[in-house]
């Protein structure tokens, strides 16, 4: 009895020890990107390629743009598109609890100081398809087209099943959270292979890294799970929820969005009932298309990387022939200097 005490004392010793060391080095590792002021606090964000329209991605509840390098590197070949952080999350500054409010204000103030200028291609995945639809809401003239990637449907608010889903999930997070000073998600990460809320995902995207994008990615992972905004975004979905449900039911437009380009992709893996209710998502707007990924996993951009980008191209060209472009006329290589 005493020695396993003093054995599991040891190992806790030595798992903060590990956990304190790693945070350190993980602060020395330069990072891709930028980081930019939107009022009191610091976004990160990358910048690349050139051309119009600009695509905007908009990362799910709980994660970060290190999810979507591989994406952003292909779609810099033919448009400019941004990844950004939220407050608290990646390689963001710690910012204002994330409600709607904040973070389609976040959003607007970072696209701003970007100095992209709009209207936007955004790509909403999970909690950032809300996101987006409200962000639409709030500046209609600065949105293109969208991409929705198993966009949270605002039907959801009233669905038990989800809710019980999402007060797992939040006390998940509570858990890593509280582990986390000893370096247990640290080692399920980097001894067992083994990050929660990706599963199997984990085994495609190191696939489609380097060994150092791979490397940074999974810090920033411990770092969310580490951190208080995670379990919060999560706990704020449902007032993104509300949000948006109250936005839809006052739509004056039928369709919501007209004949605006939408893509959705979805992952098979939630049901028949998800895969209904992403094609409603698909129908508000005339001008539409989509698709249900052969593979399951809800960071679909992981396993299905080229159904993403095929979906956001569409889109992207979409907006290009109403503005009397091709896509080749529209990216310009960068001058030579």
């Amino acid at each position: 009895m005493v020695i396993g005490a003093f054995v599991l004392v040891g190992l806790l010793v030595i798992g903060f020890v590990y956990e304190q060391v790693s945070r350190r080095r993980d602060t020395r590792r330069p990072y891709p990107g930028e980081m930019i002021d939107v009022g009191g606090y610091r976004l990160h964000f990358t910048d690349d390629g050139q051309g119009t329209p600009t695509v905007v991605i908009i990362h799910g509840a709980g994660d970060c743009s290190y999810s979507w390098m591989h994406i952003r590197k292909e779609l810099s070949k033919f448009t400019r598109v941004i990844t950004y952080d939220r407050a608290g999350m990646g390689s963001s500054d710690p910012g204002p609890e994330p409600i709607p409010e904040h973070t389609v204000k976040e959003l607007h103030s970072l696209l701003s100081a970007t100095g992209a200028s709009g209207p936007y291609v955004l790509v909403g995945h999970s909690l950032g398809g809300l996101i987006a639809r409200l962000y639409a809401s709030e500046y209609p003239n600065q949105v293109a087209g969208f991409v929705f990637l198993d966009s949270t449907h605002e039907s959801l608010k009233d669905d038990v099943k989800f809710k019980k889903g999402f007060a797992m999930i939040g006390f998940m997070t509570k858990i890593l959270r509280l582990v986390s000073p000893v370096g247990f998600p640290r080692f399920l990460g980097n001894v067992l292979g083994i990050i929660p809320m990706f599963g199997n995902e984990i085994s495609y995207y190191k696939q489609q890294l380097s060994a150092e994008e791979f490397r940074q990615w999974k810090e920033r992972v411990y770092s969310i799970m580490s951190g208080k905004t995670a379990g919060l975004e999560f706990k704020g979905a449902w007032a993104h929820l509300d949000a948006a449900a109250n936005q839809l039911q006052n739509s004056l437009e039928k369709p919501p969005f007209g004949d605006l380009p939408i893509a959705v992709v979805n992952n098979p893996g939630f049901g028949a009932h998800w895969i209904e209710m992403q094609k409603e998502l698909a129908s508000r707007s005339t001008n539409h298309i989509h698709k249900t990924s052969d593979h399951k996993g809800h960071s679909l951009q992981m396993p299905r990387p080229e159904y993403v980008i095929e979906a956001i191209q569409h889109v992207v060209e979409q907006v290009q022939e109403r503005n009397g472009q091709t896509l080749a006329e529209s990216y310009q290589e960068p001058a030579i200097v």
